[in-house]
């Protein structure tokens, strides 16, 4: 059976209802705890039913409250979780979500996104000998650490209702901006271990009028030098890759980069292509 711990913040309320209802209909907490085990396959003690419907102790009163419904700031969140954002259960049932990254932009939004479902981050900027310093934001929330780390569908639910700031939180994870002014091809590209998240993403990008291609990057047991160090890679690494001019321009209208230098970059190089003049006198023939 099941224990509370295991439990979402959604599923607990529901079975916090039922407890109160079954009490007002008479049962004993006793018939209570026994009913609710087995309705909800929960192993639920006699005591806790009791405070429940007391109202002397409250599941939520030490869980940050966070709104899970799909929204902006929740696809956001999701996108960064598929990339640089991790989510993790530590000593004393201590859920932690967490993001550490160079670009304070970055950041900054994620912290934004944080707040925006309800939930109060915390950030701050580490140094590190070994690497260049990063910037960091955290918030301890076991509704959000079981969401993300809970049934995809969920998550791709979120991503589908606001594909834009979903696609936004995943490049700026993991996206990177590639021009080269010889030969005048330009792309934006992702890699992820996950072929399922990059063909979402092909998915969503495909709705903004964004051609995107999937292939495999770099396969297992590739070597591979980071600082001065052999690694190999543990699992296949696929890349989502668009080239389509138009495709890139579609991205830097309907996505973007909340990362200053990436979009930075994207603007100079359409600039330099003649795209952003182009559109500009098209809008100018609308109007």
């Amino acid at each position: 059976m099941r224990t509370l711990r295991e439990l979402s913040q959604s599923e607990i309320e529901v079975i916090q209802r039922r407890t109160t209802e079954l009490r007002e209909n008479g049962m004993s907490y006793l018939r209570i705890s026994e009913q609710i085990g087995k309705e909800f396959n929960l192993r639920i003690s006699k005591a806790t039913v009791l405070r429940w419907c007391k109202g002397t102790n409250n599941t939520f009163n030490k869980t940050k409250r966070v709104r899970l419904d799909p929204s902006p700031e929740l696809a956001y969140i999701v996108g960064a979780y598929f990339g640089d954002a991790s989510a993790t259960e530590g000593s004393n049932y201590r859920y932690k979500v967490k993001l550490k990254v160079v670009d304070r932009e970055f950041a900054e939004v994620f912290r934004r996104a944080l707040g925006g479902i309800g939930l109060n981050p915390r950030m701050g900027f580490e140094n590190d000998k070994t690497r260049t310093g990063r910037w960091y934001v955290e918030v301890t929330s076991k509704g959000l650490f079981r969401f993300l780390t809970g049934p995809r569908k969920g998550l791709f639910e979120v991503a589908k209702a606001y594909p834009r700031e979903f696609l936004r939180g995943f490049f700026d994870s993991e996206g990177t901006v590639v021009f080269n002014r010889k030969s005048r091809a330009l792309h934006v590209s992702a890699s992820n271990y996950d072929l399922d998240v990059l063909t979402l993403c092909k998915e969503l990008l495909k709705k903004l009028d964004i051609d995107s291609r999937i292939y495999l990057h770099r396969r297992k047991g590739t070597p591979v030098n980071i600082r001065g160090k052999m690694y190999q890679y543990n699992s296949d690494l696929y890349r989502i890759s668009i080239q389509r001019r138009r495709s890139v321009f579609n991205f830097y209208r309907e996505v973007g980069f909340s990362i200053q230098r990436k979009q930075l970059k994207l603007k100079e190089a359409l600039d330099l292509l003649g795209m952003l003049k182009k559109e500009h006198q098209r809008t100018d023939v609308d109007k």
